[in-house]
């Protein structure tokens, strides 16, 4: 097996932690496909979870230095109903001041597998992130009423795929599929003014509505931004990389 793909994977995950930072001569030689299995004219494959646990903590650099932990969340006003007395009312609900922590809580998800095959290795990596928090400042406007307080969501898991293309012919890293999926439990608690019972259901409803359509697609869209701005980082200057790396294997 050509050890180049030791070498572009290695330049994918040392400059993913911020390469300035590590030593490149003290990493250890990946025996990723040690393992494999050899399925012929398609190549080969290889589970890789030890490698990925070992190497799961440079992620979390890369999470910090992207501003997604906290993570800034966006401003939304959404209108809805409410029918206290036989009457329906026009009303609405603001929810600003909103960002999420818990991305740094990270860990493998399932098996990791990597994929050899006309000189490419294909990487499919799943992380787990748990115990998430979203947290926002909101004003509601209703009958004359305008209460404002604090929503605190809590949700405990949801997954990122990421299926990384790593090309020998040329060089680069392609990003062939982001997918935040396994969306778990949300629980959702206000806290500041008590919203009367008339007001506190259609108010949390308006939020699960916000949270599915809006802040979840947000976050995975940072996500993703933030993995292609690493990747284009990383092409611009892992044939440097490759060839430091290449070199210690020789």
């Amino acid at each position: 097996m050509n050890k180049k793909y030791t070498a572009l994977l290695l330049a994918f995950l040392v400059a993913a932690a911020d390469a300035n930072s590590i030593n490149l001569k003290s990493q250890p030689t990946s025996k990723l496909l040690e393992a494999s299995r050899d399925w012929g004219d398609l190549g080969q494959s290889a589970t890789v979870n030890e490698y990925v646990d070992n190497t799961i903590d440079m992620i979390i650099p890369l999470i910090v230095k992207h501003g997604l932990d906290p993570m800034d969340l966006p401003e939304v006003v959404e209108g809805f109903e409410v029918r206290p007395l036989l009457i329906t009312y026009s009303a609405w609900l603001k929810i600003y001041d909103g960002y999420m922590t818990g991305l740094v809580n990270v860990s493998r998800s399932g098996d990791q597998e990597v994929h050899y095959f006309a000189k490419m290795l294909r990487l499919r990596i799943k992380l787990q992130f748990r115990d998430l928090e979203f947290i926002y400042k909101y004003l509601v406007q209703a009958m004359n009423i305008g209460p404002t307080g604090g929503i605190i969501a809590s949700l405990n898991r949801f997954v990122v795929i990421v299926d990384i293309l790593l090309d020998f012919n040329n060089d680069e890293i392609h990003l062939q599929q982001f997918k935040l999926t396994d969306i778990g439990r949300l629980r959702v608690r206000f806290t500041g003014n008590i919203l009367t019972d008339w007001l506190l259901n259609p108010v949390l409803n308006v939020f699960l509505r916000i949270f599915d359509t809006i802040i979840i697609k947000v976050v995975e869209i940072n996500i993703r931004n933030a993995v292609q701005n690493e990747i284009d980082s990383i092409n611009a200057s892992v044939k440097e990389v490759v060839r430091d790396l290449e070199a210690m294997n020789h």
